[in-house]
């Protein structure tokens, strides 16, 4: 298990400067849940959500049916699988890495707005 602000993933252009973070392929051969608030929002979205998708790693959405943009709650971009339960993620999770695949898992989590009671 691993958290943080927001993954990198396939930058703007990439298709002429082979930009690529080595978060994706990190993902690809580490099994590890990685929890993150998306991937950062300079970054090309679509792209990278598919880039996730082609290397077998799964984007499961905590409370969210959407990709968020790291400091946006939402891309526009479906996650894999929503999951409003904690213990029915964990177990997703499980599964996952029972399979043997050797790839990581993403889990989105958006950021949750605070309120303070005045």
């Amino acid at each position: 298990m691993f958290a943080t602000g927001g993954i990198g993933g396939v930058h703007r252009d990439a298709h002429e400067s082979g930009d690529v973070s080595a978060d994706l392929t990190a993902l690809s051969r580490i099994p590890v849940a990685v929890v993150c608030a998306g991937a950062k929002a300079i970054l090309d979205l679509p792209r990278t959500v598919e880039m996730l998708e082609t290397l077998g790693v799964p984007v499961y959405g905590f409370q969210a049916d959407e990709f968020p943009a790291f400091y946006r709650r939402a891309s526009g971009l479906p996650v894999d699988r929503r999951f409003d339960d904690i213990d029915a993620l964990a177990d997703a999770v499980a599964t996952h890495f029972a399979l043997g695949m050797g790839t990581g898992v993403l889990i989105a989590n958006r950021c949750r707005v605070r309120r303070d009671a005045a």
